[in-house]
């Protein structure tokens, strides 16, 4: 049976899709050479401004949803798999792969949170609310991005382990803890700059300016612009 394996290679190669960088260059800014360095919304944010940020954060996260809500219906079919919640779980897991390690950028990418939410949306959406809401206090809370999504993506396998599933999923509370603690791991490890970055205190937080630099190639010339994350 290949299809389980041709819809997880097609969730990495959607998941890879560079939507920020695109978005970024279409304006003539390097989204590599702006605060954080990083392609994903928060950066979108911080270099153009919130409505385009948004706009990029909700299509990461869509990468990371759609290839899940269109696996589902093909691998849990009865009689098809007799296990199909793995193989969704590998679906959610190869999109935010794809968003982390890009085919298209040399397996460079982004941190993989708002892709990891879209994938924890389509697995089981009381679980994803659930991150998002914690993800939006500690937001409010310390202003920090980055502290925020790795407190959520740790809390995703936890309330894997801890919600209630039907009795015609319960073959799936498993492999969703181990796609939790491989999405908390992901988005830990991805955020290694960040901690050094919070350690020594120069992390940005919301609101703070950063500068905007023109895209190589594209708009040559320009000067420079101050935004806001």
């Amino acid at each position: 049976m290949y299809l389980p394996w041709v819809l997880i290679a097609v969730a990495y190669l959607v998941g890879g899709i560079p939507i920020g960088l695109m978005v970024g260059r279409a304006r003539g800014v390097d989204l590599t050479k702006v605060g954080s360095g990083n392609i994903g919304a928060s950066n979108v944010m911080r270099a153009l401004g919130v409505k385009l940020g948004l706009v990029v954060w909700v299509a990461d996260l869509l990468k990371g949803l759609l290839p899940v809500i269109w696996a589902r219906p093909a691998l849990v079919h009865p009689g098809l798999l007799e296990k199909p919640f793995p193989y969704l779980a590998g679906v959610g897991f190869a999109a935010v792969v794809g968003h982390c390690f890009s085919p298209y950028l040399r397996l460079r990418g982004g941190r993989g949170v708002s892709t990891a939410l879209g994938a924890t949306l389509g697995l089981d959406w009381r679980v994803g609310l659930i991150a998002f809401g914690i993800w939006l206090f500690f937001v409010a809370v310390t202003r920090y991005i980055s502290v925020s999504s790795m407190i959520a993506s740790i809390s995703v396998p936890l309330l894997f382990a801890v919600m209630p599933f039907p009795e015609s999923h319960a073959d799936a509370q498993r492999p969703y803890v181990v796609l939790g603690i491989g999405f908390a791991v992901l988005v830990i490890l991805r955020h290694l700059p960040n901690i050094r970055r919070l350690l020594s205190g120069t992390e940005s937080k919301i609101g703070e300016r950063v500068q905007a630099p023109v895209a190589e190639g594209i708009g040559g010339g320009a000067e420079s612009e101050t935004e806001y994350r």
